[in-house]
């Protein structure tokens, strides 16, 4: 008799490899040492490491909208409308205004403003740390600013102290007092080329190529300086999220499981078993080239014809073929029947989130808020995160410039949104109105909100209550006639705005 045998052949899916491909090439490897100080984490890395998560990317765009998107605007340091400032000064601090208004229009020539301090803002919430480079003009004031990419730059030890002078106010007079001051270096180093920079504020003459302190430096090797953002008080600053750094790569990987699970998984709902047979060449051919099919697209909707041949077995009564029999047996019950580590990912977001302390609506997840809670939410990091960080830039920008500039009665500040409702504050002040404590200009802004277009003050003699301007035109009947204003009109105007506030307030 003929010993029936069995062929078993396993097909194994590929598998994706369990080590990156990237390299993350420190240029700067064979350059640290008493000079160059190593930052704590790879620059490059906490760069591009945005680009695999689901969420690190949209806080830090959060980041930088709320930041800098709104744009700057000036602000005078006390009030130029105030009963004790003089003429002379205010033409002073009007100068001033429009002094600084030029110097923010021009600071770069490519990009607004906005931008290039917002790509310094974004390397900071990446790698803990953002620069800028600061030009200046023939007379040594500042002038412009280009972007520095964090990936390419180091920093130096302090260099030895120097005597410069920082401006203070004693009882009202300004004056300069000196102070010794440790500034730093900075290195810039792509494809081996170094370019050194000194701090902003560094009085002496540095050569770009060698770092070196020579005030017989030409020109054109002088060494321009560098503004560090960093988040932290090290030498180099630390992400605020780089305590997540774990679930972040632990999400990213879940990801990629579920993924190989669509691409390669879908193989495994059935187990075809063959008795007292074997398959065809041709058959176990198509069963092949179905396995191969990785995308699952190609063989989708087809059908799958196995051939089996039989196993020759001998009898007494001669050669037979033993009836071969094909099973498929489902398998469905182990699959997964979703994505897996869905909680572990939807906790990762959550933390990476609250490391920024931004609620889910800043990062596009607003399916749970309606309007009172998503007005509260916003409220509050507005007070809480963006304020200050808005204060803190502005801050850097306002020190280390405006002296420079010699500008001591105006200052940079950073918009932000606006959360007032122009309905709401109609139905505040309709009280106030009534009562005859507010004038027309107080409220001319507000309107020009509402109508969407600017308007122009009213003369001096009619900015007073309505009531009073009534009272007045009755008491010189000549006012009227010199502003060509007809008491009717009067009384019709302030009728119509009686109307528009009653239609706000119903």
């Amino acid at each position: 008799m003929t010993q029936q045998t069995m062929r078993v052949r396993v097909v194994k899916a590929n598998t994706p490899s369990s080590t990156t491909k990237q390299i993350y090439e420190d240029e700067f490897k064979n350059a640290y040492g008493d000079e160059i100080i190593e930052p704590p984490y790879n620059l490059k890395e906490l760069k591009t490491i945005a680009e695999y998560s689901t969420i690190l990317h949209q806080c830090i765009e959060a980041y930088k909208t709320n930041i800098v998107g709104f744009g700057f605007q000036l602000e005078y340091t006390y009030d130029i409308n105030a009963s004790d400032v003089t003429s002379e000064q205010k033409k002073v601090m009007e100068s001033d205004w429009i002094r600084l208004e030029e110097f923010v229009k021009y600071l770069n020539f490519d990009e607004p403003i906005e931008n290039i301090i917002g790509f310094s803002v974004e390397d900071r919430e990446k790698t803990g740390n953002g620069f800028l480079e600061i030009l200046r003009d023939g007379l040594g004031k500042p002038a412009g600013i280009e972007y520095l990419d964090c990936q390419n730059m180091r920093v130096c030890t302090y260099t030895i102290p120097e005597e410069i002078e920082f401006p203070i106010t004693e009882n009202g007079i300004s004056k300069k007092i000196k102070r010794w001051k440790k500034f730093r270096r900075y290195v810039q180093m792509i494809n081996g080329k170094k370019v050194f920079f000194k701090e902003y504020g560094d009085p002496r003459i540095m050569n770009l190529a060698t770092g070196k302190f020579d005030e017989s430096t030409p020109e054109n090797l002088r060494a321009n300086e560098v503004i560090h953002f960093k988040i932290g008080s090290g030498t180099y600053g630390i992400p605020r999220w780089i305590g997540n750094i774990v679930n972040l790569y632990g999400a990213r990987k879940a990801e990629e499981l579920n993924f190989m699970y669509f691409k390669q998984g879908r193989h495994t709902p059935a187990a075809i078993t063959v008795e007292n047979g074997m398959l065809s060449e041709a058959s176990y051919a198509t069963l092949q080239e179905y396995m191969n099919d990785l995308e699952g697209v190609e063989n989708a909707h087809k059908f799958l014809l196995l051939e089996a041949e039989g196993v020759a077995q001998e009898k007494d009564t001669g050669e037979t073929v033993t009836p071969v029999k094909v099973q498929i047996k489902s398998l469905a019950e182990i699959l997964q029947q979703d994505a897996l580590f869905l909680e572990y990912d939807d906790k990762s977001r959550n933390k990476l989130r609250s490391a920024f302390r931004l609620p889910p609506i800043y990062t596009g997840e607003a399916q749970d808020y309606n309007r009172a809670t998503s007005d509260t939410a916003r409220k509050i990091t507005e007070e809480q995160v963006f304020q200050p960080e808005r204060k803190n830039i502005t801050g850097k920008f306002n020190t280390l410039f405006l002296y420079d500039l010699e500008l001591n009665h105006v200052k940079l500040a950073l918009k932000g949104p606006d959360f007032r409702d122009p309905v709401e504050i109609a139905r505040v002040l309709g009280p106030f109105i009534n009562a005859g404590s507010v004038s027309p200009n107080d409220l001319r802004d507000l309107l020009g909100r509402v109508l969407g277009k600017t308007l122009e003050e009213w003369p001096e003699e009619f900015n007073l209550p309505i009531q009073m301007i009534l009272q007045k035109s009755v008491a010189t009947p000549s006012l009227l006639e010199k502003s060509k204003v007809q008491k009717g009109d009067l009384v019709l105007l302030m009728k119509d705005i009686r109307d528009v506030l009653e239609e706000l307030r119903t």
